[in-house]
């Protein structure tokens, strides 16, 4: 794990997840028995390698500031999937949010504000012009508007991002009612690995 940032209450962490196999069957032997269904679940290899890897890293990480096994890590899910401790956990006041893409996946880490975190492989998007109309608010659409072609891509996936990161924050998903205002949260945006934006926020 690869620390990005870092500050009082905050604690973002980027791994890779395409590992060895000997590792990625070290990682499985930690996942319960939903997350084992759930790997399975997934057709190609390379996804379920992957999932694999994330939960895996995931639960190490819950496991080391709660002292407790990897296995141990009972995880539950809100109304729209968001996952939490469970209440029988040691500390609840430990928020997360975990998101991949691609062959990285990173996880924020938060004490008693709610945390939300997104990274996007940049890649092009053909229907980004469509998208950032259909999904960002009007005065984001005009920011992204105004951009020139050199900047376009970037600029994209700094909003997209954001309110991804800010969507799960909330705990729910893109299409799902919910303020996505930036005044209600703490932004910052992060470069996790060459090729990747991310964004974090917190609470505040």
């Amino acid at each position: 794990m690869v620390p990005v940032l870092e500050d009082d209450c905050l604690e973002v962490l980027a791994c890779m997840l395409d590992l060895k196999h000997d590792i990625i069957r070290g990682m499985g032997a930690v996942l319960n028995e939903a997350e084992r269904r759930r790997a399975a679940g997934l057709k190609l290899g390379r996804d379920r390698r992957r999932f694999i890897a994330c939960r895996g890293q995931l639960r190490r990480i819950l496991a080391a500031r709660l002292g407790i096994s990897p296995s141990d890590v009972e995880l539950e899910y809100g109304r729209l999937g968001k996952p939490r401790l469970s209440h029988r956990m040691p500390s609840r006041d430990l928020r997360f949010s975990v998101s991949r893409s691609g062959d990285v996946a990173v996880i924020a880490l938060s004490t008693g504000r709610e945390v939300g975190v997104d990274i996007e492989a940049v890649l092009p998007v053909p229907e980004a012009d469509e998208i950032a109309a259909l999904c960002f608010s009007a005065s984001d659409y005009e920011s992204y508007a105004a951009l020139g072609p050199d900047n376009r891509l970037e600029g994209f996936f700094r909003r997209w991002t954001r309110l991804e990161a800010i969507s799960k924050g909330q705990g729910c998903g893109l299409g799902h009612p919910g303020s996505s205002d930036d005044e209600d949260w703490v932004v910052r945006s992060f470069v996790p690995q060459t090729g990747y934006l991310g964004c974090v926020v917190v609470r505040k």
